[in-house]
Formats: structure tokens, C-alpha cells, sequence
């Protein structure tokens, strides 16, 4: 039972843009077929470089502490102590920079203060991380990015001032900007640090698609479509942006491709439309983070947890997550607590929680706030895939999206996890000897 991070299972633009219908099957080049299609609905405005959208407040999550929100820099009310001495998370803080969230009590005991809160987009900077900001951290060789006097002017010019087999924890420390730059991050041991509350401002992105050409004939697929590609293991990013700057409906278009393993990342957004995140291969870890797309936005093969992360859908599309889990992989993409969002224009009930696009492809939601543009049945097939071999699951879901008549609709393939089975979904069961520090 983990209760240190408020969890205690098992206790009681681009520019303004008009509605873009499309509907495409597109072959990945790392797997498959992956058919996908949307029903795009509504306009939005899009901010800071073209990529950063203007977000209401976020909800209070329902898995203990309930949290007040916060804008304009204000901080948000602690999270009240939850019942059954089931720790809470840490409440929402999603208002303007530098707000900061407080987190939840934990069994009777105070909340420590939540990390610093991110952009203002939707539910964005979430509370309730103790571990320090990577711009207090001291006795590490530290790399300055920015416009003017830094180091280097462009991110990947510091990548590449530092060895392939760096064994030196390295901060990488970028100023406030938009960095137009297609980046392959190959180096261990390095921090791509942002400026406290300043994600929404500090931006990794370029503008490659899928159909993108190579320069030899052919596209770059999805996989070559990344913004960012991040190959090395040990590392860590927070207080950034990472983004794809392709247009509603310009087919899949990856803001960040992370195939290394025991990477993490707090405090830092994720934006595109389709194929926003590809987590491959590895392990990695999300904490108070901010992802948004239309189709299958989280997406891959590796094992993931997204601890207290707004998912947010800003148009129509499939489904918010698709994963690829190999049948020998236990644990695929795993949400804990955090919200699922959309937009005003998405219809209720339209959107699937994830559709396997492998056949073993694994999901779980535990104790998450799901909107109403949540599919009642939940799960759906990718493809010719079935869901009879899909490992689907909810435990303790809250919201609109998980009322009792849509939970007794769930696609039949799907488990509702009991107590004892959620159990099993701690950080050192997950990951087994790697404990991320964002964690803590």
C-alpha cells in the first residue's frame, strides 16, 4: 500500500481553427496498421507560440482530498482528508503560472506543498509532489538554454556539447521561449529543466506529419513525425512544453517519442491532435502533467504511469489512449487518479477510454475523473483486434463518464478491479526497483 505520494488502494494553436472532418488509415512504421478516424467539432484559439491553448480551471479529482482551484497565480485550497483513512491526492491547481497546488492529506496527516503549477490549460499543474524543482538542485553540471545569454540558443546544440555516455547527472536549463527545433535527445543522464511555472511559455516544437516527405520518395510515418525523440534512459524533463505544431487533421503528428527507459517527467505538456504521446518499449513516468490530442493521443507499447495527469481532449476523435502492450508485458498504460477532460463542442459519450492497437493491449484507470464525453461501453477494438485478449480496466472511477448506468454498460471484456487487484498497481510493483524520483 503507497500512501506516501496520497494513494492508499485497497482503503474505504496554431491560429483559430473550424471543424475539420477527416477519416484516414495510416500505416505505422513501428507496428502495424493503425486505422483511426474523427469527427471533428468546434474551433478553439490557440496561444504562446502557436501550441499552448488558454484552459478554464481544472476539477477537483475525486480520489480523496477534493481540492479548490486556482487561477492567476492564486493557490489552491489543501485537499480535505478523505474518508476511510484513504489517503488523497493532491487537489488541481490550474490557473496562471507560478499557482501552486496543495497536496491532499494523507491518512490524517497534512499535505506537503505541491509542486509548482504549470500552464493555464486545462487542469495543467497539478498539486502535490514534494520532491524539489529541478532549478533548486545543486552540485550538478548545469548547461544554460535560451535567446540571449546562454549557453547555446538552440536545445539541441547543448545535447550535443555533452558525450553519448554521459554517467554525470547534467542540468540542462532552458529559459522561457519558442524552440523550433526537431530534437533527439541520445544522452543518459541529463534533466531538460524549465523555469518554475513556466511550461506554457517554454516550448519544444517543430512541424513534421506522418506525411511529411523523407527526401527519398517516401513519408516520415509516425514515428519519424516526433517533435521530440527521446532515446537515452535516466533522463528527466520537467516544466516544458512539448509539441507538434501540424494542424487539426494534418494526420498523426507526435509532440514527443520516449523509447528510453526510467525517464519521468512532472510538470510538463504534451500537445498535438493526433498521436500526441508515443511511449515505446521501456518504462517511464508522468506526474502532474498535461496531454492533449483527438485520436489515440497516448499511444505504444511501453509500460507508463501517469500519476495525477489531465488528459484532455480538445476536438473529436476515437479514443484517448491506444495502447500496443506486448502479451508478456504485465502493465501497460496506468492512470492514477487525474482527470479526463474535453472540450465544450465534444459530445457526450463519443470517446472511448483506449482501443487495443495491439490485441494484448493493456489500460487501467484507477480512481479517475472521467467526463461525459466518456463512451458508456468505454472500450472499443482497434481494427480487425477484438477485446476478448485486451487488458481493460477501471478501478473507482468517478465523474459523468463513470456514473453507475455507464459503468454497467462497459464493453464486457472490461474488468472493474476490486480492492485486492488494485493492489498490485503501486510504483514498486509497476516498476519494480526504479522508484522515479518525481514520485516522491
Amino acid at each position: 500500500m503507497r500512501t506516501s505520494l496520497g494513494w492508499a488502494v485497497g482503503s474505504g494553436g496554431l491560429l483559430a481553427l473550424g471543424a475539420l472532418p477527416w477519416l484516414c488509415a495510416c500505416a505505422d512504421d513501428a507496428g502495424g496498421s493503425r486505422a483511426a478516424s474523427a469527427s471533428n467539432g468546434g474551433s478553439f484559439t490557440g496561444a504562446a507560440g502557436g501550441v499552448s491553448l488558454a484552459g478554464s480551471a481544472g476539477a477537483p479529482l475525486a480520489t480523496g482530498g477534493v481540492a479548490g482551484s486556482a487561477s492567476g497565480g492564486a493557490v489552491a485550497s489543501a485537499g480535505a482528508p478523505s474518508a476511510a483513512g484513504v489517503a488523497g491526492v493532491g487537489g488541481v491547481a490550474t490557473a496562471g503560472d507560478g499557482g501552486t497546488g496543495l497536496g491532499g492529506t494523507s491518512a490524517g496527516t497534512a499535505g506537503a506543498a505541491g509542486s509548482t503549477g504549470g500552464s493555464g490549460s486545462a487542469g495543467a499543474g497539478l498539486g502535490g509532489s514534494t520532491s524539489a524543482d529541478c532549478n533548486s538542485v545543486t552540485g550538478q553540471p548545469v548547461i544554460t538554454v535560451g535567446p540571449s545569454g546562454a549557453d547555446f540558443q538552440k536545445l539541441q546544440a547543448a545535447l550535443d556539447s555533452l558525450s553519448k555516455t554521459n554517467s554525470t547527472p547534467t542540468q540542462i536549463r532552458i529559459a522561457p521561449g519558442t524552440y523550433k527545433e526537431k530534437l533527439t535527445v541520445q544522452i543518459p543522464n541529463v534533466t531538460l529543466c524549465g523555469q518554475a511555472g513556466k511550461a506554457s511559455t517554454t516550448i519544444l516544437t517543430y512541424s513534421d506529419n506522418a506525411n511529411t516527405s523523407n527526401g527519398n520518395g517516401g513519408t516520415l510515418g509516425t514515428t519519424g513525425s516526433a517533435s521530440t525523440n527521446i532515446t537515452s534512459s535516466n533522463v528527466s524533463a520537467q516544466n516544458l512544453t512539448f509539441a507538434n505544431s501540424t494542424v487539426l487533421g494534418g494526420s498523426q503528428a507526435v509532440a514527443l517519442l520516449v523509447s528510453g527507459d526510467q525517464v519521468q517527467f512532472r510538470n510538463s505538456r504534451f500537445i498535438s491532435f493526433q498521436d500526441t504521446l508515443y511511449v515505446r518499449k521501456a518504462k517511464q513516468y508522468f506526474r502532474d502533467c498535461y496531454i492533449e490530442g483527438t485520436v489515440d493521443f497516448i499511444f505504444g507499447d511501453a509500460t507508463a504511469v501517469f500519476e495525477a495527469c489531465t488528459v484532455h481532449n480538445v476536438s473529436g476523435g476515437t479514443a484517448a489512449t491506444a495502447p500496443n502492450t506486448d502479451q508478456a508485458v504485465p502493465y501497460g498504460l496506468v492512470f492514477l487518479g487525474g482527470q479526463l477532460t474535453a472540450a465544450s463542442s465534444i459530445s457526450a459519450g463519443s470517446i472511448a477510454l483506449g482501443r487495443n492497437w495491439g490485441a494484448y493491449g493493456a489500460a487501467v484507470y484507477l480512481r479517475t475523473q472521467l467526463g461525459a464525453h466518456i463512451k458508456p461501453a468505454g472500450w472499443v477494438p482497434m481494427g480487425d483486434n477484438t477485446l476478448d485478449t485486451a487488458r481493460f480496466a477501471e478501478y473507482k472511477t468517478t465523474g459523468p463518464g463513470a456514473t453507475a448506468s455507464a459503468l454497467a454498460a462497459r464493453a464486457p471484456q472490461s474488468k472493474q478491479l476490486g480492492d485486492q487487484e488494485a493492489a498490485n498497481y503501486t510504483l514498486p510493483k509497476i516498476f519494480g526497483s526504479w522508484l522515479p524520483s518525481f514520485s516522491k
